[in-house]
């Protein structure tokens, strides 16, 4: 009995040692320790902010509109299916941003990006109906058909400009 008892004793000396324990040993054992420089959050604002004023390359934005989520940059086309009021010729902001980005860092909201610090402006081309969809019923040896018809409204919008704004995490204006 006593020797099943130091053995579970030392057991316990291994796995609950003064290092962490037999699993860190192990891969302390194994990888070496490394020497990496660790961004800061404010070291990682200012190359944003940096990128941000340079404008070195495309913005593009995830939005949700109408149920869908759709990602857009400038001078897009979007097919929007269902009803919605604005007019041909409306210009208008979207403001579901769910993710704006660049080809060097993205901003990603929780659930949206502030509302202040991603714009993306569109403008109503056109309105009308979708092409006609087809809806046909049919069974068999029973003599009974049913076609119906079907055509939803459909609006055309064209993405003007996605913008981030020039200083990320500033404090708004009216605050200062």
């Amino acid at each position: 009995m006593s020797l099943i008892r130091t053995g579970l004793q030392r057991l316990a000396t291994v796995f609950s040692g003064s290092n962490g324990g037999i699993l860190s040993r192990f891969l302390t054992n194994v990888v070496p320790a490394q020497q990496q420089s660790i961004n800061t959050q404010k070291e990682v604002i200012e190359t944003c902010n940096r990128m941000i004023a340079q404008k070195p390359s495309r913005n593009f934005a995830i939005i949700h509109l109408l149920g869908k989520q759709w990602r857009v940059s400038d001078g897009d086309l979007l097919v929007v299916e269902g009803y919605w009021p604005p007019s041909i010729g409306d210009q208008i902001k979207l403001e579901k941003v769910l993710l704006a980005a660049t080809k060097d860092f993205s901003l990603i909201g929780r659930p949206l990006v502030q509302p202040d610090l991603v714009t993306v402006t569109a403008t109503v081309i056109s309105k009308g109906l979708s092409h006609t969809r087809v809806h046909f019923k049919k069974k068999r040896r029973k003599q009974f058909m049913r076609i119906n018809f079907q055509r939803a409204q459909q609006t055309m919008l064209r993405i003007n400009s996605v913008e981030i704004a020039d200083k990320i995490n500033a404090r708004p204006k009216n605050e200062q």
